[in-house]
């Protein structure tokens, strides 16, 4: 990966935007004096954000691309979207791994989600992705998550200071901030945007484009990949439905064409992801954390589900940094603070009950296995049992946290706060005092050992306490107050959040470094006679070399594969002659008949299999296997001539002639999504294309439609008579096309609803 030599400045047209939403009633034509005020907060969060993350946007010391998940996988997958972008192509098929797998189907790679087509957009370093634009386009989701839920709260009528506060939480706490996988990140930001609109369709604000709206942003949170959080938080908004419903008693059914049409834009717009997704999951096989992968129609074992949830001892690390798991629950003594302050001195809001109802809802969901919620939940609701990780609903528990800082804030404002001011000074302080107590004894029993993040935490919680008892005393004004607790909290949160960045030069960049480990080998293939397949030691190169370096690789870092991939039994001898494996990765050869032909730098050697097919070839000979009988057996029969006969596992079996004489079948052209094959046929035969089998792809033989079978129940042959004849095979899949209308509508339905709306409203005035 390049080092970061240039800094990419934030478009201002993202400020610019937030001026519409960050004023409710303004006039058709702003003063500029009116938008320079809209879009001060948005600008301070912009600094913030960018003062937060200083390490990665300010110099070129730091990264957040060296998580084992980021560099071995998530990196590899940008890397060959960019290359498609660059090359005006679409990235659908992935053609480099597993003997190729549907992009978007698997989700998680993000090709459907619009701000990656931005990044991958952007201009490339000799053909490579710049470090720079990763590191902006992280903090650049960060800050998105800042505004969003800054919106949130200026339409809820908080003043700006404390909108800032509450964008600060969410954005650069919690969830959000631990999580370092961009494809979850990009699905938690939208939250706060589906709530606003939420809200707004309950309480009657345009009902009808507020309810479309809130399912639009719903939608675009399915577009960023993984399905874990929004299922979490469509889960939080259905929840917020009925709740709303119930509470009007018999009139909460008014509420239900609103609530349908929020469902109907969040199926629309997200259906550019969830079609392609649902089509590959019927096909594939999925690792969840047990010794082998399950099938679609396969429920994730509760016990799966028990080991990924939230430990309940997770709980102090609300307060405390460095006591939690893989999505941290940690939001600081101020964020805390704060809240008890919104809830003590605003109970009676109906607004502050929500969200602590929000609140508690995200800790149960989160708390998984160890809570009787998620375990009905998981029983009743279709499709939960995919989410296998609850402690990730811990974004609902920071986001109902954030939003309740804003509340807490502007208590500060209240003279009747003052004796909750200074009871909560008072226990702050208390709570200094216990820590410190704390640090005092880990210092005496672990030989004068110290905790740097509990210090710190002892040390905010006697600043936050000063800061609130000199507001009740007023001695100090309640902008003063509340820039102090917006201090604290960036300096708490910037220290357990970003403290991950700071590890040592020797530990920084080992990830990294494995990517460009193997350059040499990369070019010897590029040297190689095309095309060629390859087998890698997996725990020598642990990330996905074939998306790295655009070479096809027999397996890679995944968590699902399709099942007739799998079913080929391609860990057996006649499986990698079957998948054309011209080449193993490894350190000594694994059978005698293997050539060495490269020895690389890094101590692994390149070895031929003098033995393996070439990637097309023409049979004459096709049977039908029994019903039941296993592909992978069939294949590793020494006595099958897996050259001359193929097979198929289910459908009618061609009709194909025996002759003799010689044949010539060439592959001429490979794109992702594009083969062309030219065949010399001397009578009718199957000509075979050891790439993957997958709905979608569909072959024309001379320009006129051809079917293409499942030959070798997952590679894919097609019927050529005698002749020559020219094949080609392409991916257009319906799944994505109906996809990306459906997403079209959404988008545009939802936007025009809300027009025809506004115009409405200003007719009927």
């Amino acid at each position: 990966m390049p080092n970061r030599k240039y800094l990419i400045p934030m478009p201002v047209t993202l400020l610019w935007s937030s001026v519409q939403v960050a004023e409710k009633h303004q006039p058709d034509r702003i003063r500029p004096e009116r938008w320079l005020r809209a879009l001060a907060g948005p600008a301070v969060l912009l600094a913030i954000t960018v003062g937060f993350y200083w390490k990665l946007v300010l110099t070129d010391q730091y990264t957040w691309l060296d998580g084992p998940d980021t560099a071995n996988q998530v990196l590899p997958w940008f890397q060959f979207q960019a290359g498609e972008w660059h090359r005006g192509r679409f990235p659908l098929w992935d053609p480099f791994h597993a003997t190729g797998q549907p992009l978007l189907g698997q989700g998680q790679p993000g090709a459907a989600y619009p701000l990656n087509w931005i990044v991958f957009s952007l201009p490339l370093r000799q053909g490579w992705l710049r470090q720079s634009v990763l590191h902006w386009y992280f903090v650049l989701i960060h800050f998105l998550a800042a505004l969003f839920c800054y919106w949130l709260c200026r339409d809820l009528k908080r003043s700006r200071l404390a909108a800032i506060v509450a964008g600060t939480a969410f954005g650069l706490g919690g969830y959000v901030a631990v999580t370092a996988w961009p494809q979850m990140l990009n699905g938690a930001i939208w939250a706060p945007l589906v709530c606003l609109f939420l809200l707004r369709a309950i309480r009657g604000i345009r009902p009808v484009s507020s309810a479309a709206l809130g399912g639009l942003f719903l939608g675009v949170s399915w577009l960023s990949g993984h399905h874990q959080v929004p299922m979490f938080f469509a889960l939080t908004a259905a929840a917020a439905w009925i709740y709303a419903a119930a509470r009007r008693g018999r009139s909460g059914w008014r509420l239900l064409p609103p609530a349908a049409l929020f469902g109907v834009f969040s199926l629309l717009t997200g259906a550019l992801q969830l079609l392609p997704a649902f089509e590959y999951g019927k096909l594939a096989r999925r690792w969840v954390g047990l010794a082998h992968p399950i099938a679609w129609n396969q429920a994730v074992p509760y016990h799966i589900h028990t080991q990924y949830s939230l430990d309940p001892t997770s709980f102090i690390g609300l307060l405390l940094p460095g006591i939690s798991g893989q999505a941290s629950a940690f939001v600081g003594v101020v964020a805390l603070a704060l809240t008890l302050l919104a809830l003590l001195a605003g109970a009676r809001r109906p607004a502050v009950r929500l969200f602590a109802i929000v609140t508690v809802w995200g800790l149960l969901l989160a708390l998984g296995g160890y809570s009787v919620v998620h375990g009905i939940l998981y029983a009743l609701v279709p499709f939960l049992d995919k989410a296998r990780t609850p402690q990730a609903a811990i974004l609902v528990f920071s986001f109902g946290i954030a939003v309740l800082t804003s509340y807490g804030i502007d208590t500060l404002r209240s003279r009747r706060s003052s004796a909750w001011l200074r009871r909560l000074s008072t226990l702050l302080a208390a709570a200094a005092s216990a820590i410190c107590l704390l640090l005092t004894a880990l210092w005496v029993f672990r030989d004068h050992a110290t905790d740097e993040g509990l210090a710190l935490s002892a040390l905010v919680s006697l600043l936050a306490a000063g800061v609130l008892w000199a507001r009740s005393a007023r001695h100090i004004r309640a902008g003063a107050a509340a820039s102090c607790c917006l201090l604290l909290m960036a300096l708490e949160l910037a220290y357990v959040h970003t403290g991950w960045l700071g590890r040592s030069d020797q530990d920084r960049n080992h990830n990294l470094r494995k990517l460009a480990q193997f350059a040499d080998i990369a070019r010897f293939f590029e040297s190689e006679p095309w095309p060629v397949r390859v087998d890698l030691e997996e725990r020598e190169v642990p990330f996905n070399f074939g998306d790295w370096h655009g070479i096809d690789v027999l397996m890679g870092y995944s968590a699902s594969f399709l099942e007739n991939f799998l079913a080929l039994g391609i860990e057996g001898e006649n499986a990698r002659k079957l998948l054309g494996v011209t080449h193993e990765v490894r350190k000594e050869p694994a059978r005698p008949t293997q050539l060495l032909v490269y020895r690389g730098a890094g101590g692994l050697n390149v070895y031929q299999n003098p033995d393996a097919f070439p990637r097309v070839w023409a049979v004459h000979e096709v049977v039908g296997l029994k019903p039941g009988a296993a592909v992978a057996d069939y294949i590793a029969d020494r006595g099958v001539d897996l050259r001359r006969r193929a097979f198929l596992v289910r459908g009618p079996v061609p009709a194909l002639e025996t002759c003799g004489g010689p044949e010539a079948v060439r592959l001429l052209r490979r794109e992702p999504a594009h083969v062309r094959i030219d065949a010399e046929m001397r009578c009718t035969g199957l000509v075979v294309l050891s790439d993957g089998f997958f709905p979608g792809w569909r072959a024309s033989l001379d320009g006129q439609p051809a079917t293409i079978y499942p030959a070798y129940g997952g590679l894919r042959g097609v019927v050529v008579p005698g002749g020559r004849h020219r094949i080609e095979m392409r991916y257009r899949p319906l799944s994505v096309t109906l996809g990306a209308i459906m997403t079209a509508l959404g988008i545009l339905g939802a936007c025009a609803l809300a027009l025809w709306e506004r115009r409405r409203g200003r007719m009927i005035r």
